[in-house]
């Protein structure tokens, strides 16, 4: 696979910044950290590492613009900016990577990242295709190095107390999904292509919603249904889409994806046969700083500013897995089992027709 993030500027390097600290542990100096992609969602990441500035360092960015890989340099202090990713991947102090490029890019660079014995922080969706994912997942493990997906929306307080409350309500019928946010033009150039971004709305939040699916229920579905529409020109892919789960002894999830929808919804119900729970989830006004509101049966369980942020709760997870030398909460192997069903729902919003997992 060809990878689109490709660089072709210079290096610079504070020495200062940029020395090995001496007479400390690996288990007790800070994890080196490498930006790959210093876009949008990149920024989420790197403020997330500033929180954790105790745990990580930030040793270099690499990007496929000089002008913003340079800018988030001086803004959160990193000592280098690689003229290409290759580059950051030789550097000794780098002990993981953050992986935040367009999708179809994911597979070759973290496959690389594995090569070169990096630990590795994926966005979603994980690749392009179940495919790809299983090439990234056999990369890490060759390697001996930690592989996990950026599902950020697993780390909010209010999703993990949906989880922990989830037998409360007893066996699970059904799971209803909105995901509808409003995009009148795309917030980063790659969302135009439909070849990078795989297509659209199903990759970029049908990953999110999917995930939490199967997250909660703690299995995959018997059959996925789909379909999918393009309804702004602005970009290639599909930006409406709608997809229906069905489980074993009926149980039903449905999905709502929209870049359409202004004023945004997203909210999640989860009915069991003793109760319902539900997530709502609303902008606090800075970008990926979120609001969350979970109730049971109506009463309110929680409501207000998600802080620290969803990707320092990620980041913290990440951190803890490598130092600890366990599986990380979305390991690559196990969002495996989100990826089928991503390609299950691709394939059905192709063809019209249900498709069986």
């Amino acid at each position: 696979m060809s990878v689109s993030a490709s660089y072709s500027y210079c290096t610079y390097v504070d020495p200062e910044n940029h020395k090995k600290e001496e007479g400390v542990s690996d288990s007790q100096k800070p994890l080196g950290l490498g930006f790959i992609g210093s876009g949008r969602i990149a920024q989420a990441h790197l403020s997330a590492a500033a929180n954790l500035s105790g745990h990580v360092r930030v040793v270099a960015i690499a990007g496929r613009r000089r002008d913003r890989a340079e800018a988030a340099a001086r803004k959160y202090g990193i000592p280098a900016v690689a003229g290409d990713y290759r580059e950051l991947l030789t550097n000794r102090d780098i002990d993981a990577v953050v992986i935040t490029t367009p999708n179809d890019s994911h597979v070759a660079i973290a496959c690389d990242a594995a090569k070169a014995g990096k630990h590795i922080l994926v966005e979603k969706p994980m690749a392009l295709d179940t495919a790809s994912a299983e090439t990234m997942v056999r990369a890490a493990e060759d390697g001996g190095v930690t592989l996990m997906v950026a599902q950020s929306r697993r780390f909010s307080d209010a999703v993990r107390e949906l989880v922990r409350r989830l037998p409360e309500i007893g066996d699970i019928l059904r799971v209803h999904i909105a995901f509808l946010v409003a995009f009148a033009q795309p917030p980063t150039e790659w969302w135009r292509s439909s070849a990078q971004a795989g297509g659209l709305v199903i990759l970029l939040q049908g990953s999110h919603s999917l995930d939490s699916i199967y997250w909660w229920l703690g299995r995959t579905p018997q059959s996925i249904y789909a379909t999918a529409a393009r309804t702004n020109p602005a970009w290639e892919g599909e930006d409406e889409a709608d997809i229906v789960c069905r489980f074993a002894g009926g149980t039903t999830a449905t999905v709502h994806l929209s870049l359409s929808t202004s004023p945004a919804i997203h909210e999640a119900l989860v009915v069991g046969r003793t109760g319902h729970l539900r997530l709502i989830e609303r902008p606090a006004g800075p970008p990926f700083e979120n609001i969350y509101r979970l109730e049971k049966n109506g009463e309110v369980l929680s409501d207000g500013l998600q802080s620290p942020s969803l990707y320092t709760h990620q980041l913290r997870e990440f951190v803890e897995a490598v130092r600890e030398r366990r599986t990380p909460l979305a390991s690559g192997r196990e969002i495996l089992h989100v990826m089928r069903m991503l390609d299950a729902a691709r394939a059905s919003a192709r063809s019209g027709q249900p498709v069986p997992l």
